[in-house]
């Protein structure tokens, strides 16, 4: 009976403390906490000063903030940054590498936020440390109108860094001036950072986003006019960089046929026809995955025969507009990017003459899409 008492005795020390381990081995430090600050010196924002969090803590609380529990703060900052903090031991985690990171601090249980600009030693303004946490944490929509104001580029990195797509009312407020023809900026809204395999991941909802928001939706048909608005001005530039860097990108062959499908919504059909031009083994990948389920991309590619009809040369065509000249565009819209003003009586080779813009090129070798009313046979 001793013998027993002293087993259980033994059991009941060693199982917690083989959980407790287990516990420990599972979590890692956080990875950005320690940054190089030049010269051989590095900081770690575990030993950030416990005045400067003080400071923050003591500024909500005059604002009359209201701290969230700890199971709110965590699956906030999971569905905000996409970081799960108990992951991690530290008490501190910075959340990337910058000179002011947004820094969680698990045991205040509210994200700093710092300012270059603000006038106090701790570079904390804290109307804004205020308004962030409480837009973060309790979606307040004042806090994000006053935020909109007072730090637009803070709200703008939730999206463009951290992929924050749920709230479509910020969502808006960052494309209304987002310079979709910068390719870097357009690269780093659609996949952010690499992922643990040192791969890009697409992010679809934020692609869906720009459909909806800056589009309306998709056109009616394939053959319907180009949608006004510049979200997918990039998008050829990023298809191409895809196929030349494929090792790069997670499910390539799937995400270059995704962002086709998305073209191809809104009208974008010359990128994508020049794309598939270009890249025929791509394109037999399609055909081969049934084209990932993208119907659009199928129909174009098979009934409209993309690359048979880029080839065709049909030369019986010329330009006749009254004012003395007409504009190639790039897609088949009048807002569309002009890429050469092509010139009364001019000859001109027709690609393809489905729906109101024909695909032609002209004498130089250009091609984009005219408006069939500025075209006649011989």
């Amino acid at each position: 009976m001793r013998i027993i008492l002293k087993f259980i005795f033994f059991i009941a020390i060693l199982v917690p403390l083989m959980i407790s381990c287990q516990k420990e081995t599972y979590k890692i430090e956080a990875p950005y906490n320690i940054v190089d600050e030049g010269d051989g010196k590095k900081f770690n924002f575990d030993n950030l000063s416990t005045d400067i969090k003080t400071f923050g803590t003591t500024s909500l609380k005059n604002f009359n903030y209201k701290f969230p529990d700890y199971n709110l703060f965590t699956k906030k900052i999971q569905e905000v940054f996409e970081i799960n903090i108990n992951d991690y031991n530290n008490t501190i985690i910075a959340l990337r590498i910058s000179d002011f990171p947004e820094i969680v601090l698990k045991q205040n249980k509210y994200i700093l936020i710092q300012d270059s600009d603000s006038e106090n030693k701790y570079s904390i303004n804290s109307e804004v440390l205020y308004h962030f946490n409480k837009y973060i944490f309790y979606d307040d929509p004042t806090s994000l109108n006053i935020l909109k104001l007072k730090d637009p580029y803070l709200l703008k990195d939730l999206v463009t860094y951290y992929g924050y797509n749920t709230d479509k009312n910020l969502m808006s407020f960052v494309f209304k001036d987002f310079d979709f023809e910068n390719n870097v900026s357009f690269h780093e809204l659609l996949f952010g950072r690499k992922n643990q395999n040192k791969q890009y991941v697409l992010r679809k909802s934020i692609v869906n986003d720009i459909e909806q928001i800056i589009y309306g939706g998709k056109t009616k048909d394939i053959l319907s006019e180009t949608k006004e608005g510049k979200g997918y001005d990039s998008i050829s530039n990023i298809l191409e960089t895809m196929s030349s860097h494929p090792n790069e990108y997670n499910n390539y062959l799937e995400n270059i046929a995704f962002l086709c499908e998305k073209a191809l919504n809104v009208g974008y059909l010359g990128d994508v026809q020049s794309f598939l031009h270009k890249n025929k083994k791509i394109l037999e990948s399609f055909k081969k995955n049934n084209y990932f389920g993208n119907e659009r991309l199928k129909i174009f590619s098979e009934n409209l025969n993309v690359i048979d009809k880029t080839e065709e040369k049909v030369s019986n065509f010329y330009i006749n507009d009254p004012d003395g000249y007409t504009n190639l565009r790039k897609d088949r819209s009048t807002s569309s990017e002009i890429l050469q003003q092509v010139k009364t009586g001019e000859q001109i080779e027709v690609l393809n003459d489905k729906g109101d813009w024909f695909l032609i090129k002209t004498k130089e070798g250009k091609e984009g899409y005219i408006h069939k009313s500025r075209i006649e046979s011989k």
